[in-house]
């Protein structure tokens, strides 16, 4: 039995290290959601002025070449934020499933702490 105590005291060690291990991944992923959000506020910033800029230049650039060169500059720039945008999301999504995939972790640790705690009061 003095074995099998010791046995369970040293697994639960180990339970302990590896929670603490994953509790730091999933500080680090919220500290990488809040920096994509932070992110994401600047790039509507940077958007809001884009979209002035390209206003302006419909307004400078007359005639026909001077509109196409506008109209090619806002197509241009309406793909580049829609591929940004979609890079952004498959981001915030991959960080939703570490930190999903890192609590279940966490919770199937619990109950083997649980479960090694009641066989060892026993």
């Amino acid at each position: 039995m003095e074995l099998r105590s010791e046995q369970i005291h040293q697994t639960l060690q180990q339970l302990k290290r590896k929670t603490e291990q994953q509790e730091d991944e999933l500080y680090a992923i919220r500290q990488r959601q809040i920096q994509l959000e932070y992110t994401e506020t600047e790039l509507r910033h940077i958007e809001r002025e884009k979209e002035n800029l390209i206003a302006q230049a419909h307004d400078v650039w007359r005639g026909n070449h001077g509109k196409s060169v506008a109209f090619h500059a806002e197509d241009t720039a309406h793909e580049s934020w829609r591929k940004l945008r979609k890079h952004i999301e498959n981001m915030r999504e991959k960080l939703k499933q570490e930190q999903k995939t890192i609590q279940s972790s966490l919770s199937q640790m619990e109950e083997e702490r649980k479960l090694l705690h009641k066989e060892l009061v026993l």
